[in-house]
């Protein structure tokens, strides 16, 4: 697993306002998606546990979860989420973000690479997919 404990940052993304706009996402994360850059890491504590840790600006937010196994969290923007990861080999980390407040489910696929990654998002209920590029901060 490569990815563990390494820190990333966007550095570009595409098709994202289409997937917003198709998807009637919140404007909040639309602002967020295109102009803030947050460095994230995921670390892995045990088989099935990791810590996610996400620095920004102001802030920096942080929580272990269990692979498969559903958690509260919350955003950004201060609204709550029930998030499920999955781990596809070694250096494919998936990720399903159920809204509480009944708004679209989100699908992030994190495809880890020595010293980047691409993260696919699809949105319910759209065929349009945004991806984002992330390098290793180091």
């Amino acid at each position: 697993m490569s990815f563990s404990g390494k820190r990333y940052r966007r550095v570009r993304s595409e098709n994202i306002e289409e997937l917003v706009n198709a998807s009637d996402t919140n404007e909040n994360l639309i602002r967020m998606l295109q102009s803030n850059a947050p460095i994230f890491c995921f670390t892995r504590i045990d088989e099935n546990t990791f810590n996610f840790t996400l620095e920004m600006q102001n802030r920096t937010m942080t929580h272990d979860f269990k692979l498969g196994e559903p958690h509260e969290m919350e955003r950004r923007d201060g609204s709550k989420v029930k998030i499920t990861y999955t781990l596809e080999g070694e250096n494919v980390l998936k990720q399903v973000i159920i809204p509480k407040d009944g708004g679209r489910v989100a699908y992030f696929r994190r495809e880890f690479g020595e010293n980047e990654v691409k993260m696919i998002i699809k949105m319910e209920g759209t065929d349009v997919e945004g991806v984002v590029y992330y390098e290793e901060v180091k």
